[in-house]
């Protein structure tokens, strides 16, 4: 007489499935938190990369219109028609004022990540003078992954001073 086997699976067998799918699963939610992880850093990236080059081209345009600026804790630049356009840091963005006389005409905010130090700097070139921004991380223990980008913005005061106060546009 033969003996038929059941059809149905064994405690062992069942024990080993168990094993093999939780191990998958518990690889597969290191992955997905690794994978949020790294696209938590690159949008943190693009946006400050987008800010800083906003600001430089923001300056650049300031600066080359401009026909004098001042470097301090602060940068002011001053335009022929009578402005001033002041960029400031107060962490953790830098802050652009256009004030004609005493009233403030536009604000703009330039987003810097935290543990962000600004210095703003003057140096004087032959034709004329040249402005610097340099933004680089504090002194920190962050890791380096979660530190901010270093970046120096340059631009050359009253490239266009000249042809704005005559009237025409470059």
């Amino acid at each position: 007489m033969r003996r038929s086997r059941p059809s149905g699976k064994s405690l062992i067998e069942m024990l080993v499935m168990i094993s093999i799918l939780s191990i998958v699963l518990g690889l597969s939610a290191t992955s997905m938190a690794t994978l949020f992880r790294l696209r938590h850093t690159i949008t943190r990236d693009t946006e400050q990369a987008r800010s800083i080059e906003r600001l430089a081209m923001r300056l650049r345009t300031d600066a080359h219109e401009a026909v004098s600026a001042s470097v301090a804790e602060d940068c002011n630049l001053t335009l022929p028609d009578g402005r001033t356009i002041r960029y400031s840091f107060t962490a953790p963005r830098i802050v652009r004022e256009v004030h004609d006389g005493e009233k403030t005409v536009h604000h703009d905010s330039f987003s810097l990540p935290p543990h962000t130090k600004v210095v703003f700097q003057s140096e004087l070139t032959g034709t004329g003078s040249l402005i610097r921004i340099v933004i680089e991380p504090e002194k920190t223990q962050l890791p380096p992954r979660e530190l901010p980008r270093a970046a120096r913005i340059e631009a050359a005061v009253g490239i266009h001073g000249a042809s704005a106060t005559g009237g025409r546009q470059p």
